[in-house]
């Protein structure tokens, strides 16, 4: 897979920025915006998108961006564009999708962001939007997964298109992991707004710094050399503000932390809040690990290697052990670990969150990527693990179309986890765009699902399945894109 494709042009014209840190409670200082787009926190049965009691939700602006991203990116020739499913699309819908995908991202980078701190949330106040005085820390594990469109730039035909790509998202990507380290970290603990630490905060800590390591790792495996490669160690730093040896001393700190507070028995950490933990932590987590125990292997000496083999195995662990309560309509909303195994401590599936927790396994690099010049570890120590990876893909995209679908043909808030009933059918701007999502990333990781340039060769019941989640997806994004754009 290729990451962060960039020209050495692309750096030159990033303006470096400069961040402070603060100790304790933090104090979010007042802020106003009228962003160009809304973005809805709900699309209603008759198309029109609604607020949330006035609030616009810097997450709906994050997974909306995810969702276009998702759509362009995969219109590809030998995708979407094909001759088999829409072949319109490529180049031309396919780039349009990507321009929209920027005008976006620029609006939310400038309503929301401040020097990385991104704004929750704002309440409409007249003609402009006053934000909240709160921090979110979960939204930043899949807010800084932005780079995606960044480094598949390449897949759109057009050179100032992919030159657009590579350096007016620098600002956006780069921002988020910054900010954490800067004033979320300390000695080894990412902490909340008020000063506190526990499962959460060092989930989303972590997976919300995965965009800083994998950087790094992408710098420096030989599938980088054409493009984060092109640029000096000296000029990455500069770029990222932190360097090689401080990312390591960084990911020591948190192993330290992480190993003190393991329950071997339970399969779990214990941060200082007990083993109950919420599922978009556990796939953080997950996520934040992987690129934590490769930057250790990639770039430490014999103990870090030895340390980044122990945080795989503890990986591992607790994704097998969340395995054991997987069911066709996903996993609860919580999970409490226990010595005689896991348990759900929810009756809900919140749909959104076990569409995280998938892609924090499956999307972008992420738990299941095993590249060369990395540690590799599930190639070379548990390819057991592997090849329970089609299956468990298979049976969670095979459950959205089977559970997740209501009456409307779209994409569901809440089902039960007893059975997989409906509980809450409303169509959520944030469950729509990471559905499009993870689904993009992991439809053709098992056997039910292929690419349209497929199509011919495999079984006309896989075609078929294929074709209909192809016309879910587009029937999602053309509901999205006109409640946002008017299109």
């Amino acid at each position: 897979m290729r990451a962060f494709n960039y020209h050495p042009l692309s750096f030159l014209i990033f303006t470096a920025l400069w961040l402070t840190s603060c100790n304790g409670e933090e104090t979010i200082p007042a802020h106003s915006a009228s962003p160009d787009y809304t973005v809805p926190h709900v699309i209603t049965e008759d198309g029109h998108g609604e607020p949330d009691n006035g609030y616009l939700y810097v997450n709906d602006y994050s997974n909306a961006l995810h969702a276009l991203f998702m759509i362009a990116g995969n219109s590809r020739a030998s995708e979407y564009g094909h001759e088999n499913y829409r072949p319109e699309l490529f180049p031309d819908e396919m780039n349009a999708r990507a321009e929209r995908w920027l005008d976006l991202m620029h609006d939310t980078d400038r309503s929301f962001n401040q020097n990385g701190l991104f704004v929750n949330r704002y309440v409409q106040h007249g003609d402009a939007h006053e934000s909240s005085e709160e921090l979110d820390l979960s939204i930043y594990p899949h807010l800084v997964y932005s780079y995606h469109m960044h480094h598949r730039g390449s897949r759109f035909d057009d050179e100032i298109l992919y030159e657009r790509l590579s350096r007016e998202t620098t600002n956006f990507i780069v921002m988020p992991g910054r900010y954490l380290l800067n004033n979320h970290f300390e000695e080894g603990r990412f902490i909340h707004q008020d000063g506190t630490s526990d499962h959460r905060s060092m989930s989303y800590g972590l997976g919300g710094i995965h965009g800083h390591g994998y950087a790094w790792i992408v710098w420096e495996k030989p599938e980088g050399a054409d493009n984060m490669g092109l640029l000096t160690e000296e000029a990455l730093e500069s770029w990222l503000d932190y360097g090689i040896d401080d990312m390591l001393q960084t990911y020591r700190q948190i192993a330290d932390v992480l190993e003190d507070s393991w329950l071997e028995e339970s399969s779990v950490y214990d941060l200082g809040d007990g083993t109950v933990w919420h599922l978009d932590a556990v796939g953080a987590m997950i996520r934040g690990k992987k690129t934590m125990y490769d930057v250790l292997y990639m770039f430490g000496d014999d103990s870090d290697r030895e340390m980044a083999r122990t945080v795989f195995d503890r990986t591992a662990s607790m994704f097998e052990a969340v395995l054991e309560l997987v069911e066709p309509w996903g996993l609860p909303d919580q999970i409490e670990f226990t010595e005689q195994g896991v348990t759900a401590a929810s009756a809900e599936v919140s749909v959104y969150d076990w569409y995280q927790f998938l892609n924090h396994v499956g999307g972008g690099f992420s738990f299941d990527r095993e590249r060369d010049g990395t540690s590799e570890f599930i190639n070379r120590y548990r390819e057991e693990l592997r090849d329970q990876f089609p299956h468990f893909y298979d049976q969670a995209m095979r459950g959205m179309l089977d559970y997740h679908i209501g009456e409307q043909g779209t994409v569901v808030n809440v089902v039960s986890y007893e059975d997989g009933s409906i509980l809450d059918e409303r169509l959520m701007v944030s469950t729509l765009g990471m559905f499009l999502t993870v689904a993009g990333n992991i439809y053709t990781n098992g056997d039910s699902f292929a690419r349209a340039d497929d199509w011919g060769s495999v079984s006309g019941d896989v075609a078929e399945r294929s074709r209909d989640l192809y016309d879910i997806k587009f029937r999602h994004i053309d509901m999205l894109e006109r409640v946002i754009f008017g299109e």
